[in-house]
C-alpha cells in the first residue's frame, strides 16, 4: 500500500544516527523486552483514529479494554499529521491499550493479519514506522531507540528494519536518496 504523497510528512532533513544506531528489530521473536517499545501508547492522528473506531466491533476481540477506552480525549494539532491533529492512546496495565492481551504484539496488527487487511490501513503510522519517525521535517530515530529501549544497541540499523515501512510513507525518491546517504556513511 502506497499513502498517497498528500498525506506524507514532509522530509527536509535525516538524522544519520538512523543508519547508525541498532535494535532487535525482530520484535515477535524477541524474549527479554516484553513489549516495551509499546509501553507509553502512541501519537494518532485523528483520520487513523476514525479508520481504528470505524471497525471497533471487529477489532474490539482483539484489545483489552472497550472501544471508549482506546483514546485519550485531548486533541493535539500538529500540522505534519495527515488531519493537523492527534489524539493518543491510552495505556492499560503499563502498555498501550491496543497491545494484545492474547500473547505478545499489537492486537491491530494481529487483527489485520488474521483477517487479510493490510495492517498499514489500520494501524498507526507511528507504529509500523518505528523505529524511526519523524518530527519537524526530520526523519530520525523514534525517541524510545534514544532514551530507555532494552533492545539498543543489538541487532540491524534502525534504517534497515524500517526501509520498507518508509518506502511506503515516502516512496522509492526518498528511500534512493536514503540508499545514496548509507552509502557514503564511515563503517565502524
Amino acid at each position: 500500500m502506497l499513502l498517497p504523497i498528500s498525506t506524507a510528512p514532509s522530509i527536509k532533513q535525516v538524522d544519520t544516527d538512523i543508519f547508525k544506531l541498532r535494535y532487535f528489530g525482530h520484535c515477535m521473536q524477541c524474549t527479554f523486552c516484553q513489549d516495551s517499545c509499546c509501553q507509553y501508547g502512541c501519537d494518532v492522528n485523528l483520520a487513523e483514529r476514525d479508520r481504528i473506531l470505524a471497525l471497533k466491533n471487529e477489532l474490539a476481540p482483539f484489545v483489552a479494554t472497550p472501544p471508549e477506552q482506546w483514546f485519550k480525549p485531548e486533541v493535539f494539532e500538529d500540522p505534519e499529521y495527515e488531519t493537523g491533529k492527534f489524539v493518543r492512546t491510552q495505556t492499560h496495565k503499563g502498555a498501550c491499550t491496543f497491545l494484545s492481551p492474547h500473547g505478545r504484539g499489537c492486537g491491530i496488527h494481529a487483527f489485520a493479519l488474521k483477517t487479510g487487511r493490510d495492517y498499514h490501513a489500520i494501524k498507526p503510522m507511528v507504529c509500523w514506522l518505528f523505529p524511526v519517525t519523524w518530527d519537524k521535517g526530520v526523519l530520525r530515530p523514534s525517541y524510545d531507540v534514544t532514551d530507555d529501549l532494552v533492545c539498543r544497541n543489538t541487532g540491524p540499523f534502525l534504517y534497515d528494519m524500517s526501509r520498507d515501512e518508509i518506502r511506503v510513507v515516502f516512496g522509492d525518491a526518498l528511500v534512493a536518496e536514503l540508499d545514496a546517504i548509507k552509502a557514503a556513511q564511515p563503517t565502524a
